[in-house]
């Protein structure tokens, strides 16, 4: 079939300008400009997630991921070591673009996006290792019936368990809040309580910065929480976030998440089997880890 020559000149013509405007063909996730300016993501200390060390940089696992996302993205970050509780009301106000390690509700809908998941925790109890023999705990419900103190720091997600039972456990003097995990820690070896709550990874590795102090996991999961990325709408667009979820799938598919997820978790239990008395300001010995040398 002989194609008309007005034809093919004029699809010369339009291929040119979808060449030159590629704006006017179809749109692309993959051309939008991810980060026009450095990203402000919010952080406070949290080890082994996010931590800040001596010479004021931040260290971590979601440090890390994040840093690995924003390089497969081409964006710059900025870090900013800031209390939880601030952190949310700068990020409800675009004061921060992004925070990490967030569990995913409804509340933090209304101001925040969330990303894919990039990797999940636990939450579990803990006792003080010496005490291990003297207490038994199998389930939830046995708090109450053995009438246990329960510390829990006051800013975090501890599971539907711990929500709905948050009221009694006030109304029967059971309940022990305290500022942060590292207080929690101090306040259970003055015996302010039986029982500490936190996640599974980062409350033995806080312990283990007091001398003496190991912990011993209970056998309640009390919760299972896939770990997100939270993007402020005032400052952040959902192409953005369609571009972070673009990086995590292909760092989850090239196996660079569990490579660094791995990483830390072999960290965390180097630092867990030391001996108290050796360990130092647990800023230094942050940054010790650091340098670790660990299989990949």
């Amino acid at each position: 079939m002989i194609v008309p020559k007005c034809i093919v000149q004029f699809s010369h013509i339009l291929l040119l300008y979808l060449f030159i405007f590629p704006a006017w063909g179809a749109p692309s996730e993959a051309n939008f400009p991810v980060c026009l300016n450095p990203l402000n993501v919010g952080y406070n200390d949290w080890p082994p997630y996010a931590w800040q060390d001596v010479q004021g940089e931040a260290q971590g696992l979601d440090v890390e991921l994040l840093r690995t996302f924003a390089e497969f993205l081409g964006c710059e970050i900025k870090f900013i070591n800031v209390p939880a509780k601030r952190s949310h009301q700068m990020l409800k106000s675009g004061a921060l673009d992004m925070m990490m390690g967030a569990t995913k509700i409804i509340e933090r809908e209304e101001y925040a996006f969330f990303s894919e998941p990039y990797r999940d925790e636990e939450v579990r109890l803990f006792v003080l290792d010496e005490k291990k023999d003297k207490l038994k705990l199998d389930q939830w419900q046995d708090i109450f019936t053995q009438k246990l103190r329960l510390l829990v720091p006051v800013s975090g997600w501890y599971g539907v368990d711990y929500e709905e039972s948050r009221e009694r456990l006030a109304k029967e003097n059971l309940l022990v809040l305290s500022p942060d995990a590292d207080k929690s820690v101090q306040m259970l070896t003055y015996d302010r309580a039986d029982l500490i709550i936190g996640d599974a990874m980062a409350m033995p590795y806080i312990a283990s910065q007091h001398q003496g102090v190991r912990l011993l996991v209970l056998n309640p999961i009390l919760d299972h929480n896939s770990i997100h990325l939270m993007l402020s709408k005032q400052s952040m667009s959902a192409q953005q976030l369609a571009q972070f979820n673009r990086a995590i799938k292909a760092l989850t598919t090239n196996g660079e998440i569990a490579r660094i997820v791995h990483k830390w978790q072999q960290i965390s239990l180097a630092q867990q089997t030391k001996m108290s008395n050796q360990h130092g300001p647990f800023n230094r010995l942050y940054a010790g880890l650091l340098t670790l040398d660990l299989a990949r």
